[in-house]
């Protein structure tokens, strides 16, 4: 390990859990204890200590069904309703402060890599203040119709997709303190007895994504966790096999990985769910605690990826390769909530994925193949040598291997698990940490020596391609009053080079929230 606090995590992790494991216990131990002495005493008789243990539980079930209706009152004057349509405004406003070792990242970390050691990005740190997280958010539903219910979703932020800083008159003030809006998430869902429909932008149902991400502090997810959304059409309904187990089958058609590709990504998988062990969980830096049942996912995804075998001046001559993905996800909740509450619970995470062609599921990864697609005449003269033209395909999916001369595939692997602790003060306060790393198999096969305006004016060359990305990370957050919210966390990033050299990067950051 290169990172002294993974131990030291892990070590502490291990004793908070023992601990409240413990605590838990001698709590269980603690139930109905004074009428069980005045039974054992002969104080009272066996007829009156179980009328007097109904009478307490009959007290707990109209507690509880106090606390429900409050909470649902609560919930139906946060909307506003015009002519029957359910409104809700909402969102929040987060401000970043971020420390960095290196100048390696913006806000987000993603799956992009650490500076090299030895260059000017990657030998001097760098301290940024940011607002461009915050998010706008907009629900209606309307009145349910001949069984239908039906709802609108949309949310914006500031992370909008605009000119980088030096062009077009684009200041490093003006970046941070105007920037651009984007569409976050807009769809439309349709609720029926018999399934339910989405059609819109939303996070992809290849791997049940946004159920099973980490909800760290860090803005965006941090290297081996999927997270992306876009446009799709999906179905799922959720069967129930028994009193708790539940079958949630959904199938995807989603944007394809290119403009160009002749067919769109299709999306498979189901989750069993087992509502008899829940637990806590938030899901995002700025979401509520929800209580969610142990769940189990697996999906798959294909698609296709398209590129021009003939060169610039070629209309016809077209090479593809299939993408596919399988994903597995677990939510484990490891000190299980009793009655609902949030209080001294944790859950586990853990989420892994394999495939070829679909870097895009996984936030700004490319292994550092940028396109167009392109190698040397020797070896990829079926591709027009080096004078293969623009592909129009993201970077990291697909390239011309320097090996075999083929159009392929990048692979990748990737896992992570995650865990949180929710302390014993109501879930006002969390902590929690975790490993992500992601990897590829052939992306250090991808080299170019032609030096092209698309990639930059770069060559890509074995000490830019890179093939590896891992993260340690630990954070805590504290709720002051249901819209006020402080995070802080560490990330260690290290990035592994196809030459084999390595490059890290620590971070701290401190975000405060006011939602509403």
């Amino acid at each position: 390990m290169d990172f002294p606090i993974e131990g030291l995590w892990l070590a502490l992790s291990l004793a908070l859990c023992v601990t409240t494991m413990a605590e838990t216990a001698i709590a269980d131990v603690g139930e109905h204890r004074t009428l069980q002495i005045l039974l054992e005493k002969g104080v009272i008789t066996q007829a009156e200590y179980d009328e007097a243990a109904a009478a307490e539980q009959a007290d707990e079930e109209e507690a509880k069904a106090k606390e429900k209706a409050e909470k649902q009152a609560t919930e139906q004057a946060n909307w506003l309703t015009k002519r029957g349509l359910k409104v809700k405004l909402g969102g929040f406003a987060e401000v970043d402060f971020i420390g960095d070792e290196t100048r390696s990242f913006t806000e987000i970390i993603g799956n992009r890599p650490v500076l090299r050691n030895g260059s000017l990005g990657g030998s001097n740190g760098q301290f940024q203040t940011t607002p461009r997280n915050s998010r706008i958010t907009l629900d209606v539903q309307a009145p349910e119709v001949s069984g239908l219910k039906t709802r609108y979703f949309a949310s914006m932020d500031f992370l909008g997709n605009q000119p980088q800083i030096g062009n077009d008159g684009v200041s490093e003030f003006s970046s941070y303190t105007s920037p651009t809006p984007r569409i976050f998430q807009l769809y439309f869902q349709v609720h029926s007895p018999y399934a339910d429909f989405k059609v819109g932008q939303d996070w992809s149902a290849f791997g049940f994504m946004s159920q099973y991400s980490r909800g760290q502090v860090s803005i965006a997810a941090l290297p081996a966790n999927m997270f992306n959304r876009w446009i799709q059409a999906s179905v799922t309904h959720s069967f129930p096999l028994s009193s708790e187990w539940t079958l949630t089958p959904i199938f995807s058609i989603e944007r394809p990985p290119q403009r160009d590709a002749e067919m769109p990504s299709f999306v498979g998988g189901f989750q069993f769910a087992y509502s008899g062990w829940q637990a806590p969980y938030t899901g995002s830096s700025s979401g509520d605690a929800a209580i969610r049942s142990l769940s189990f996912q697996i999906s798959g995804v294909g698609r296709r990826l398209e590129a021009n075998s003939g060169g610039q001046t070629s209309v016809v001559d077209q090479d593809d390769v299939d993408g596919w993905g399988v994903s597995a996800g677990l939510f484990l909740p490891i000190l299980p909530s009793k009655d609902g509450k949030l209080g001294n619970t944790a859950h586990l995470v853990m989420e892994g994925a394999t495939g070829a062609g679909i870097s895009d599921f996984f936030t700004g990864l490319s292994f550092g193949v940028c396109n167009p697609v392109c190698g040397n005449s020797s070896t990829n003269s079926g591709f027009g040598g080096d004078a293969f033209g623009q592909t129009n395909i993201d970077s990291g999916l697909a390239a011309v291997s320097s090996r075999s001369g083929k159009f392929e595939a990048i692979r990748l692997s990737s896992w992570m698990v995650h865990a949180t602790y929710y302390f014993p003060d109501d879930g006002k306060t969390w902590a929690g940490g975790g490993f992500g790393s992601i990897y590829s198999t052939n992306a250090d096969e991808m080299t170019c020596s032609v030096s092209a305006p698309y990639c930059g004016g770069a060559v890509r060359s074995l000490a830019s391609l890179y093939r590896r990305e891992s993260t340690w990370y630990g954070y805590i957050f504290h709720d002051f009053t249901p819209e006020i919210r402080v995070g802080l966390e560490t990330d260690w990033v290290r990035t592994t080079y196809a030459d084999d050299a390595h490059a890290t990067n620590r971070r701290i950051q401190a975000s405060l929230f006011y939602r509403f």
